[in-house]
């Protein structure tokens, strides 16, 4: 009864949230008042609301995360104002020749960086990329968001998996051979729903507009220019590499030096190396002075609904609401739905995989260590990722959908719409190969 009281009072909360937004208020007003309503529902004392919001906005992951998107947005708008960007998209698509791998292709290379919102690293080589093939706002919205989540259920970079492989007491090596063909159903969905439709006239114009752009023609270059061209093309990549590279680097020293320093502070090494390489690379180019690069309407309407959101996730904390919901049931068909529930609830009030998993596994493993389900652990954890990313992916609360519905400007429920059938084909997929994984044995952790 508790439980499903709970449930009612989020469906309410979110229906509100959906209501404001249909009716064009802000997205971090409505959340907001969505976090007001929470509170009043679940009976918190005016004075311990606004102990959680103090605590919300002065928490060390808020603080961080607002680095994280504050050195994002510089690095991408030093590119964009000195023309590196749309330099490196050209120089890719020389010698990557299918526009649609290349639009593919930046926003799967960042999701392999497990950061907060990492999603706006690639919004504007995404544009680049899309520039000359009239691909609509939601179009590039959705590629972008999509194919920069491909990877979260088998990297063992992302701390939910690695939280996950702790939890189950196995190496991280494991568990990824079990979760990587969820990855490979990932893509052909996203490539099904989002890439597969494009005309071939989008297709050709593309082709065009990069043979256009390098003004180069292709017949009369030899291969010391083809060698030449491809050198600049790795300089053009060079702060992408840094990110990449300097992620992994500054992780190992941060581990080693520096443990007791916040895991996200690697992340903001990297970025901030990157950043300075493209100041140093644009040094020649005419840009605009760096403060009217930083200070933008954008990043002022971001980090609010940064706030609006970490506010609201803590007040149904704080409200008990995530509580309530662990006891939806431990035994046969209903610790099967629960496995299912549980983390898809988790990914909508989160918003994130480390959310879900630290919401919802710890709960879930230990009552499936103790029931008649034991034997197959391995296939309800594989369910319960597939239905804790389905609900992360489909959630007005992550970030990297708020940050890139920001970017492109269109609107969070236009993009929730187009991505309800891809998410619930991609559930559907993991979910048969979970009960694959359970017919064939692969039961014991």
């Amino acid at each position: 009864m508790e439980s499903a009281l709970a449930l009612g009072k989020l469906v309410l909360i979110f229906s509100l949230i959906l209501v404001l937004l249909r009716f064009k208020i802000e997205l971090w007003v409505a959340i907001l008042i969505g976090c007001l309503a929470t509170a009043a529902l679940t009976g918190i004392h005016p004075y311990a609301w606004f102990g959680i919001l103090f605590h919300s906005l002065t928490s060390h992951d808020f603080i961080l995360l607002l680095l994280l998107i504050f050195l994002i947005l510089v690095m991408s708008g030093v590119q964009e104002a000195t023309g590196q960007s749309q330099k490196m998209v050209r120089g890719v698509g020389q010698y990557l020749h299918s526009p649609r791998l290349r639009l593919v292709l930046f926003p799967a290379l960042v999701g392999l960086l497990p950061m907060p919102g990492g999603a706006l690293f690639s919004c504007p080589m995404v544009r680049d990329t899309a520039a000359g093939m009239d691909l609509t706002i939601k179009q590039q919205s959705l590629i972008n968001y999509w194919f920069r989540h491909i990877w979260e259920l088998a990297w063992p970079l992302y701390p939910g998996y690695v939280l996950i492989c702790v939890l189950l007491d196995i190496p991280l090596t494991r568990l990824w051979i079990y979760t990587f063909p969820i990855v490979i159903a990932a893509f052909c969905v996203g490539w099904f729903f989002f890439i597969r439709p494009l005309p071939q006239a989008v297709v050709e114009r593309a082709n065009t507009a990069i043979d256009v752009a390098l003004d180069v023609p292709l017949n009369e270059k030899d291969a010391k220019a083809e060698r030449e061209s491809f050198s600049a093309v790795l300089l053009h990549t060079l702060p992408i590499a840094v990110v990449l590279i300097g992620a992994v680097i500054f992780t190992i020293i941060f581990d080693r030096f520096l443990p007791q320093l916040p895991g996200q502070l690697a992340f903001c090494a990297a970025l901030a190396a990157a950043a300075g390489i493209a100041l140093y690379q644009g040094r020649t180019e005419r840009m605009k002075p760096l403060r009217q690069i930083i200070a933008t309407p954008t990043m002022g309407r971001i980090f609010l609904l940064l706030a609006a959101i970490y506010m609201f996730k803590d007040t149904i904390a704080g409200g008990g609401l995530a509580e309530s919901l662990s006891k939806l049931g431990d035994s046969g068909i209903m610790l099967v739905l629960t496995f299912i529930l549980l983390p898809f609830i988790g990914g909508v009030l989160t918003g994130m995989m480390i959310g879900f998993v630290g919401l919802a596994f710890p709960l879930l493993i230990g009552v499936v260590l103790y029931s008649s389900l034991q034997e197959y652990t391995l296939p309800l954890v594989v369910l319960a990722m597939v239905a804790g990313n389905c609900g992360q992916l489909f959630t007005p609360l992550h970030v990297c959908l708020v940050v890139t519905a920001e970017f492109f400007t269109t609107t969070l429920p236009e993009l929730l719409r187009s991505l309800a059938l891809p998410v619930l084909i991609f559930g559907l997929a993991g979910a048969t190969w979970a009960l694959l994984l359970a017919l064939f044995g692969a039961s014991h952790v």
